[in-house]
């Protein structure tokens, strides 16, 4: 009955006119309501303050407990739902159900949508039983997802760091010329990723791992640089070897493939007791993964080779 009455004033002062409902014409009654002064009827009945919204004259009980989601929400709702499932999805190094499941967002412009669709490129890319022609278009596909990220988004780590390995791909299949010209232009990307994400792992990595490898370079390819650089890429294993610890200290025992590293770098440099310890922690890594396979199996290979016996 209450709330019939406080209704039925309410559409009386609306038809009083604005004039009425304006500030001055209320005074605070009991209890903090106010009461119309102008209104001679229902003078005595008070008004609460927030009569001006009808939602306020029902209980909490009268309300739904949650209000439906209005079309820009819900598809922002399903855009997250899709990128959780493909992470989900990519730990499951199931790649090829990634891309399927954000192929609805691949034209959206989304960077968060574009450089997991390249990340899943070039890890399908990179599995063993891939055929060559199929490698190669995978890479290119993911090339070009990940240029647009990085045209949208230049302040994005992780665009950065993919674009680093997706560009490093892309010019392996373009020849050891193309790849030498591209080094430093890798590592750039490398170290962008780094400085806007100083504690992901992985990128620290692959720093270690370009190192590695410019320390490691073959005679040829080195006669290649010197002829393309005045001053071509350089690098030692002892810095690769501090990017790999740099990796561990953020993220111990992330990847099976940094200890893999971390004993390769340790054989290089002479230490074999070091080299051994990690080559042997990388044999018994949990295989979960392609990756995990392969340092496996040149763990066990490597072991074979180190002048150390554990005691």
């Amino acid at each position: 009955m209450l709330k019939s009455n406080i209704l039925l004033a309410y559409f009386k002062h609306l038809r009083c006119g604005f004039s009425i409902c304006s500030k001055r014409n209320f005074v605070l009654g009991k209890a903090g309501v106010l009461i119309n002064k102008n209104f001679k009827k229902y003078n005595s009945l008070p008004v609460p303050v927030v009569f001006f919204s009808l939602v306020s004259l029902w209980s909490n009980a009268d309300l739904p407990h949650q209000m439906p989601l209005n079309e820009k929400e819900l598809d922002e709702k399903t855009r997250r739902d899709a990128i959780k499932k493909a992470d989900d999805l990519f730990t499951a190094n199931k790649h090829e159900e990634v891309c399927e499941a954000l192929s609805d967002y691949k034209d959206s412009g989304d960077v968060e949508v574009l450089w997991r669709i390249a990340r899943s490129k070039y890890k399908l890319s990179s599995q063993p039983s891939i055929a060559k022609d199929v490698k190669e278009s995978v890479i290119c596909e993911g090339y070009d997802v990940i240029c647009r990220a990085l045209e949208i988004d230049e302040k994005h780590y992780a665009v950065h760091k993919w674009m680093s390995v997706l560009l490093d791909a892309r010019n392996e299949l373009r020849g050891t010329k193309e790849r030498i010209t591209q080094l430093e232009k890798v590592k750039e990307h490398m170290l962008e990723a780094v400085k806007l994400n100083p504690n992901d792992a992985t990128t620290y990595h692959m720093l270690g791992s370009w190192c590695y490898q410019i320390a490691d370079m073959a005679w040829y390819q080195r006669k290649i640089a010197a002829a393309l650089f005045a001053n071509p890429p350089t690098s030692t294993f002892q810095e690769a070897l501090q990017y790999f610890k740099q990796a561990e200290e953020v993220q111990p025992n992330f990847y099976s493939q940094n200890l893999l590293m971390l004993g390769k770098t340790y054989l290089k440099l002479g230490e074999q007791e070091r080299a051994y310890y990690y080559l042997k922690l990388t044999t018994e890594y949990l295989v979960s993964s392609d990756d995990d396979l392969l340092a496996h199996n040149e763990a066990e290979t490597l072991l074979k080779k180190v002048n150390y016996k554990a005691t």
